[in-house]
């Protein structure tokens, strides 16, 4: 008797057991049917038409854009491209284009997003692309330190994929976002105004004056070494003309974005003003050797860079000049050339060097 109702108490636990685990797997099921079929990063498609997609989240969302959505041409670059209008872009170039950024984004990430829309069967027209100063002498594998990366939405690895189907926080913050967004009536976030922040800042030379202080006394003039220059050229070699070596049916339009002379101002403090100009150079000698790359240098136009009020900061201006590059690299204004990048270099070596900065602080 004893025995026998030992056996009923096991096979009790048995059943209670195997219950529990079905009923896990059905809420796991459910949980991870939810976040696929809205799929809110775009990992597994494009936006569903009967939702409303909030799409505010650079790094967890563009590599989903580049790979499923439907378009001819792309945006991207740092956050010097973020005030682009995809609208504006459309309109000027005669293509449908789409706004994948990364605010700070170093040249590796901006070019293994690209080579992800490459990879994933993308025809591309034109690739308008940001080539930032600050990012040109590193490393070729060098990506930011100060932000963690979801990686799991950067490969083709189905394993990987349980850290976004059953991510407590993106169910409840990313996916019912989008609920929420249906809910209230609002669109599907243009690319436009997808991380367009114009309307959050002031410009001016009060402003700009107030976010950076010079040393007292000047730093000597810092000389670009060889190990420097192999340095850049390797970062440019994979990360800004290896795409247009394989892909020539691709038009690229590459520029220097044109940071505010207080930029310079503090390279002339640090004694850096022939340093960088020397990284441009060997930048720009590499990459006029690819016909199908069309390169774009404004900080040659001296009345923009010396114009505070199109600034916030040293480096960042406003969305109208955003829209006036547009216009510019479509009409060929401020192109570099094999036979121009020589006179360039020389004009704005000039300016940079014999430019009255103490001018600015009066």
């Amino acid at each position: 008797m004893a025995e026998k109702e030992k056996n009923v108490e096991s096979l009790k636990y048995k059943i209670w057991i195997t219950g529990t685990l079905f009923l896990a797997i059905i809420v796991f099921i459910l949980f991870a049917s939810i976040t696929i079929y809205i799929d809110p990063l775009f990992h597994y498609h494009s936006p569903l038409n009967k939702y409303k997609y909030p799409i505010n989240n650079e790094r967890y969302q563009n590599d989903g854009i580049t790979r499923n959505f439907e378009y001819e041409s792309i945006i991207t670059g740092t956050s010097m491209t973020e005030n682009f209008k995809k609208s504006e872009a459309d309109k000027v170039f005669g293509s449908d284009f789409i706004k994948v950024p990364f605010s700070g984004g170093h040249y590796k990430e901006i070019n293994d997003n690209l080579k992800r829309a490459y990879d994933s069967g993308k025809n591309i027209r034109y690739i308008i692309r940001c080539l930032d100063y600050s990012h040109l002498v590193e490393d070729k594998d060098a990506y930011r330190e100060d932000i963690e990366y979801p990686f799991y939405l950067y490969n083709n690895n189905l394993f990987d994929d349980v850290n976004y189907v059953l991510n407590k926080s993106i169910l409840f913050e990313q996916t019912h976002s989008v609920i929420k967004h249906t809910k209230a009536g609002f669109e599907t976030t243009s690319f436009d105004d997808y991380a367009n922040w114009n309307g959050y800042y002031t410009f001016g030379a009060e402003t700009v004056l107030g976010t950076y202080i010079l040393e007292e006394i000047a730093s000597p003039a810092q000389v670009f070494s060889e190990n420097e220059r192999k340095m850049v050229i390797g970062n440019i070699r994979q990360n800004v003309t290896s795409l247009a070596a394989c892909h020539p049916e691709t038009t690229f339009y590459y520029f220097f974005p044109p940071y505010s002379i207080c930029y310079w101002d503090v390279l002339k403090n640090t004694g850096q003003t022939d340093w960088r100009i020397d990284a441009e150079q060997a930048a720009i000698e590499e990459i006029l050797k690819y016909p199908n790359i069309k390169l774009y240098s404004f900080c040659n136009n001296f009345e923009l860079v010396c114009n505070l009020d199109n600034y916030k900061d040293q480096a960042h201006y406003g969305e109208w000049i955003n829209s006036l590059i547009l216009e510019w690299m479509h009409n060929g204004e401020y192109l570099l050339t094999k036979d121009n990048y020589k006179e360039y270099i020389k004009t704005i070596r000039n300016f940079y060097n014999s430019y009255d900065y103490n001018s600015l602080h009066k």
